[in-house]
Formats: C-alpha cells, structure tokens, sequence
C-alpha cells in the first residue's frame, strides 16, 4: 500500500533553501563564463535576489528553530579576520 506523505513547514523550507542554495551556484558559474555584458548584468541582478530570497528563507527559518547555528567564538572571527587581512583580502 502506498502511503502519502505531507510534508510539513520544515521539510519544505529546507527544500526550498537547498534550491535557492544551488540555483546560486548556477547562477554564479553562468556569471563567471558570461561574455555578453548584457547577459552578465542580468544574470548578477538575478544572482543578487536569489541571495536576498535564501536570506529570507534562512530568517523563517531561524525564526522557527528549523535552522539553527551555534555563533563562532570571538578569538576565531578575530584569527580569521587576521588571516584575511594578511592575504590582502580586505
């Protein structure tokens, strides 16, 4: 017997973040090997709502405890601010 399955807020939250998560990484490689300067543009305007879209995702569900993330330590955002700095990347 075949059972449906509902999915539930999470379930699909988590869903709709994996997609906005990999639609990112199509979107970039298209902008990364884009000719066209057109094309470019439109594809980083794309790109850029695609990040503010997984943002508000990412803050529902954060606002729900569906995704929760432990804050790093003040000594390991001062070592990798460091780090960066000393690569020249900021």
């Amino acid at each position: 017997m075949v059972q449906n399955k509902v999915l539930g807020d999470k379930e699909l939250a988590w869903t709709i973040l994996n997609t906005h998560k990999l639609s990112a990484n199509s979107l970039n490689n298209l902008v990364l090997e884009s000719v066209d300067p057109k094309l470019r543009q439109d594809v980083t305007q794309i790109l850029y709502r695609t990040y503010q879209h997984q943002k508000m995702i990412w803050d529902y569900m954060s606002s729900k405890g569906f995704y929760q993330v432990e804050a790093a330590p003040p000594q390991e955002i001062a070592k990798a601010q460091q780090q960066l700095q000393q690569t020249g990347m900021q």
